[in-house]
């Protein structure tokens, strides 16, 4: 696959004349954009099987050194123009996080508002709260971006608010969509609780960072080894793996620790549907596909009221939710789930219903087609569209 211009079709086979065709401008490709990476893989796929829309992805970074950005971002660019000025886009999804990635955004809008394209820009970023507060260059960049664009796609209630308080942007163009995930657990019989005893099977995928809370992980794993408690964690992902296997090591819990790297999407499934738990004591995020995921297998999850994690998951019903950087919490959490049957059911099960009502693949996926179809057509911002967003905001809370 070429993924700085990926052309994707159903089956091959020739597009309709109707048909949405979306440009995907994401950092990293499919397979090196992490989790946005991930997410517009799973819609771009979707699409594919629905023979609803063609895409082609554009990678705005590389992943290759950062000196060399700007060079790939403008050979990027001048095929996006080539594209565009060929008529061969609906719309242009542009992927957007915080820092560097909204200069990098902000010519994709360029770029396109100049060949008359529209445009959604879908704010991924964890701690793009803490970039537009930091200085007077950020909040006029995503001022700037967030008012050119035709619609904005956003991970939940919170983060809207703080455009449409803080940024400043118009509350029609806004529209709250969860992020969603093929179903891993679809074939999986009830969730079986770890026997008395058992060693524990533990799993984080993230990017090593303290960001993800790797290191309140390992010093939770320090805990239950003083505890007595037996244990396995099996860490998936890039970042600062070195770094965080010596402060295993460190820390005595080296042995119980089994640190991937980077692994794949098909890996990262088996690794779901087979541990006894998945932990994510993140101090900053959007809306992590991996929990998720762990909630389509029934895998009970221990995470933190970060981002729009809080606004779709309920300490005790269908999550273990506890206080960012407190490595005791942790460790208590994965005791409590561990030893009682009763409790992981209901997280497993409850999780798997809140999966099935709220984050499938193809409902999500049929939200963007309606939000490109409005674009595409050029739909005026009003009243009646602007229900959209409500309407997304107002299923979350019928739990």
């Amino acid at each position: 696959m070429d993924s700085t211009n990926d052309i994707r079709t159903s089956a091959g086979q020739p597009d309709a004349p109707t048909r949405t065709v979306v440009v995907f401008a994401t950092p990293g490709a499919l397979d090196g954009g992490g989790g946005i990476g991930r997410m517009t893989g799973y819609v771009v796929d979707q699409f594919d099987r629905s023979g609803t829309t063609r895409s082609i992805i554009l990678d705005t970074r590389g992943t290759g050194s950062v000196l060399l950005s700007p060079l790939y971002l403008g050979v990027t660019l001048a095929r996006l123009a080539w594209i565009l000025a060929r008529r061969r886009a609906s719309v242009v999804h542009i992927n957007v996080s915080e820092r560097a990635s909204f200069l990098r955004k902000a010519a994709v809008q360029l770029v396109s508002g100049l060949m008359s394209c529209p445009t959604v820009v879908h704010l991924h970023g964890a701690s793009f709260v803490e970039f537009f507060e930091g200085g007077m260059f950020a909040r006029g960049i995503s001022r700037w971006l967030f008012n050119r664009c035709g619609r904005v796609v956003v991970l939940g209630d919170n983060w809207r608010d703080f455009l449409v308080q803080s940024v400043r942007t118009d509350p029609r163009k806004i529209r709250v969509l969860y992020n969603a995930v093929p179903d891993v657990g679809a074939d999986l019989g009830a969730p079986v609780p770890p026997t008395p005893g058992a060693v524990l099977s533990l799993l984080v995928l993230a990017n090593l960072s303290e960001r993800k809370g790797i290191g309140t992980l390992l010093r939770a794993c320090a805990l239950l080894k003083e505890r007595g408690q037996p244990f396995r964690v099996t860490i998936g992902g890039g970042g600062d793996v070195d770094g965080y296997r010596a402060m295993a090591a460190e820390l005595g819990v080296a042995e119980e620790c089994r640190f991937l790297g980077w692994i794949g999407r098909e890996e990262a499934h088996a690794h779901i549907r087979s541990h006894d738990m998945l932990l994510l004591p993140s101090t900053h995020e959007g809306l992590p596909m991996v929990i998720l995921e762990a909630l389509s297998a029934q895998l009970p999850v221990i995470t933190t009221p970060v981002g729009s994690i809080p606004e779709v998951l309920t300490d005790g019903e269908t999550a273990r939710i506890i206080p960012v950087n407190d490595a005791g919490a942790l460790a208590d959490a994965v005791v409590q789930v561990g030893h009682d049957p009763v409790l992981y059911r209901r997280l497993a099960e409850n999780g798997r219903r809140l999966f099935l009502k709220q984050f499938v693949i193809d409902a999500y996926a049929k939200s963007l087609l309606a939000i490109y179809q409005e674009l595409d057509r050029g739909a005026e911002l009003s009243g009646d569209l602007g229900k959209l967003a409500g309407s997304a905001a107002a299923a979350s809370k019928r739990r």
